[in-house]
């Protein structure tokens, strides 16, 4: 495991209370490193995800049964709210309508509480009732594999939830943006995680952030004012996402990008991204299963 997980870990600890942190830190490096998910609820015990499984915070480690528990008040929950915001709400008023923010270390964090409308938009949330710490990822080199198979290649991205597209797209944006000019179109902000104008992951000396930018409008942008040789975005979507792209190629950028699938054969059958296939965007497709392991390569 990768020293940067090791201090993505330690960094959430900062906002968490400590009955939770002192929980944490008794925890073993091994089982530390496991971490995936810290939720907190108020009223009910604190949970961890590690490797997979849902386990009971306890002053003896991670269980399966919540006896000793550590249970979470409204108090600890208001406290630990105000720690992510950094004490100014108001400035996170956007985050906060979208149900995460990200904070240093690139984690983020979901928001529980009850919806403040306007009309159909959530416009903020109150009476914030759970808060869930995601440990964030990052193992540099992991794509270097993918990129000496299909290097200065458009390059597909495919699996299921959960299956590493992000963590493979992060990499191989480090390793493109190291080399030429790259845009990153980041609509969620999982790829940069941008703070305050700063990265929280290495994407590249040479990429610039279209951050929270529908993947339509950050890709036309791109390719009007920056002059990318590559643009790299997750998670193709819509019909509009499609059009964008294969305006783009028709400029002669090349992509890096990711679709949901869950098997190769899904690729082939989804007639949204047929267009990108009968215009060669893609000369590869990398297929990874749920372990994030590489299963399937295929030349386009």
């Amino acid at each position: 495991m990768c020293s940067y997980m090791n201090s993505s870990f330690q960094k959430v600890q900062d906002y968490l209370p400590e009955s939770v942190r002192r929980c944490l830190r008794n925890l073993p490096e091994s089982t530390a490193d496991g971490v995936q998910e810290i939720r907190l609820r108020c009223g009910r015990p604190v949970m961890v995800s590690q490797r997979g499984k849902e386990y009971f915070l306890t002053p003896s480690g991670l269980n399966d049964s919540p006896k000793n528990t550590v249970f979470m008040t409204s108090e600890d929950i208001a406290r630990t709210f105000q720690a992510v915001m950094a004490h100014s709400v108001y400035s996170h008023e956007q985050d906060i309508s979208e149900g995460f923010v990200t904070i240093r270390g690139g984690c983020r964090v979901g928001i529980c509480g009850s919806a403040v409308r306007k009309g159909d938009c959530i416009q903020s949330l109150r009476n914030v009732n759970g808060l869930n710490f995601r440990i964030a990822r990052e193992f540099q080199g992991i794509a270097s594999g993918i990129w000496k198979q299909a290097e200065n290649q458009s390059i597909l991205i495919a699996g299921m939830v959960g299956s590493g597209k992000t963590t493979f797209l992060r990499d191989l944006c480090r390793i493109v943006g190291n080399t030429v000019k790259t845009s990153l179109i980041d609509e969620r902000g999982e790829i940069a995680s941008m703070v305050r104008g700063i990265p929280q992951y290495d994407v590249g000396m040479m990429t610039d952030i279209l951050d929270g930018y529908p993947r339509k409008d950050g890709i036309l942008t791109a390719l009007r004012v920056l002059t990318p040789a590559y643009i790299v975005c997750d998670e193709i979507s819509t019909e509009e996402d499609v059009n964008a792209i294969l305006q783009a190629h028709g400029c002669g950028v090349k992509f890096i990008a990711s679709v949901h699938a869950g098997n190769y054969d899904d690729i082939r059958k989804r007639v949204m991204i047929q267009p990108l296939f009968q215009a060669d965007v893609f000369q590869y497709c990398f297929y990874l299963n749920q372990e994030q392991e590489i299963q399937r390569v295929q030349r386009l």
